[in-house]
């Protein structure tokens, strides 16, 4: 009985501490996985709108508060000009995720003033 539930109690550890497969939906940002490249993107939010310039690349853009919310998930076909009038909160900073179709991602973070 006393190994039952010393196994019962580890098995209970294993799953609420230690997450085996990772969720999609349960990974907020991946940032061991952003590459440096010359491939940059050039990322400006004023006038509640948000002015990316990058490479002619399709993907997805999202964009998350500080604390892990998402706020906007949209495919873009061309990210070598992009203009998204978005209203963000004033004086708190988010963070955009880009995701290239060839499995690149890129995060910044920015301040909304």
């Amino acid at each position: 009985m006393k190994n039952s539930l010393t196994s019962f109690c580890f098995l209970v550890f294993s799953l609420v501490f230690f997450e085996g497969v990772p969720h999609q939906s349960s990974q907020l940002l991946d940032f061991h996985t952003t590459q440096n490249t010359d491939d940059t993107f050039n990322i400006i939010y004023e006038n509640s709108t948000l002015f990316i310039k990058g490479v002619n690349v399709y993907g997805n853009l999202k964009i998350y508060s500080i604390i892990g919310n998402m706020i906007i998930d949209l495919n873009i076909q061309n990210f070598s000009k992009v203009v998204i009038p978005i209203t963000l909160e004033k004086q708190n900073m988010y963070i955009i995720r880009i995701e290239t179709i060839d499995n690149r991602i890129y995060t910044h973070k920015i301040v909304a003033h």
